[in-house]
């Protein structure tokens, strides 16, 4: 079930113009149904390549989609507020963080990894937990993804726009400009039909099949009722649940076969 056909559960009006507002402004950026690009090159780097004799996306290494931060995408806070509310009441996802302030996903073995590389590389690095369910039976916060907490990433090395860890970067990197195998992003190198992709392609494959598992395992939490719901705590309650629940990281990357 797609995130709209979600919304439509609950609050059809609602749901549908904050979906369209998140369409447009990079959220869930869907692609554009025309197969012409913005522009084709940068700096002399093309934005396709031949790989066994078909045409794909290549990175021309402009640096934009490491610039992470968008400050405006065009929710308003009540809009956000009620997202939230949304999101809680049917699937008791706990946002730590406004939308406004959240960059690209990263996932808690990703996170890991990118610490160590932080420290191995003397870089500060801020990632905090962006999205939380409370455990009731085990009075547990599981973090689901995390956030890097910076506008540019800091891994980016800005002189020759090259990434400082490209060998570990985040699947969303991996992907994009593909969010997922049939969204686009707003790089405007990109080609706008997805079928023109190749390594991102598989990465955003891997992305699909994580995101699914990990809406398995809540909606099972959920029918086990091990997972709280918005009608059965006060605001209180969830003020302690914050202050006093063990946090713990739901890890599947291992699961998903590459």
């Amino acid at each position: 079930m797609t995130e709209k056909q979600q919304c439509l559960f609950i609050n059809q009006d609602f749901c549908i113009n904050l979906y369209k507002v998140m369409i447009n402004n990079h959220i869930m950026n869907k692609h554009e149904s025309n197969n012409t690009t913005v522009s084709t090159s940068y700096n002399g780097v093309p934005n396709t390549k031949i790989v066994n004799g078909k045409i794909v996306f290549n990175c021309t290494q402009c640096g934009e989609c490491c610039h992470i931060r968008e400050k405006d995408k065009g929710i308003s806070n009540e809009d956000e507020e009620k997202y939230r509310q949304y999101m809680f009441n049917k699937f008791g996802i706990i946002y730590l963080a406004r939308l406004s302030d959240i960059t690209i996903n990263v996932w808690p073995e990703e996170a890991e990894i990118l610490k160590k590389e932080a420290v191995a590389h003397g870089i500060k690095l801020n990632i905090i937990p962006k999205r939380v369910v409370y455990d009731k039976s085990h009075h547990e916060l599981i973090i689901l993804d995390y956030f890097i907490d910076h506008d540019i990433c800091p891994f980016f090395d800005k002189k020759d726009k090259l990434c400082g860890v490209y060998q570990f970067r985040p699947l969303i990197c991996r992907s994009y400009p593909l969010l997922t195998t049939k969204n686009l992003g707003k790089c405007k190198y990109k080609l706008t039909n997805t079928d023109n992709y190749d390594a991102e392609k598989i990465a955003a494959e891997k992305l699909e099949s994580m995101i699914n598992m990990q809406k398995n395992i809540i909606q099972s939490m959920i029918e086990n009722k091990e997972i709280i719901i918005l009608e059965q705590i006060t605001n209180v309650q969830m003020d302690d649940i914050l202050r006093t629940a063990r946090f713990k990281e739901l890890r599947l990357m291992h699961k998903i076969v590459t």
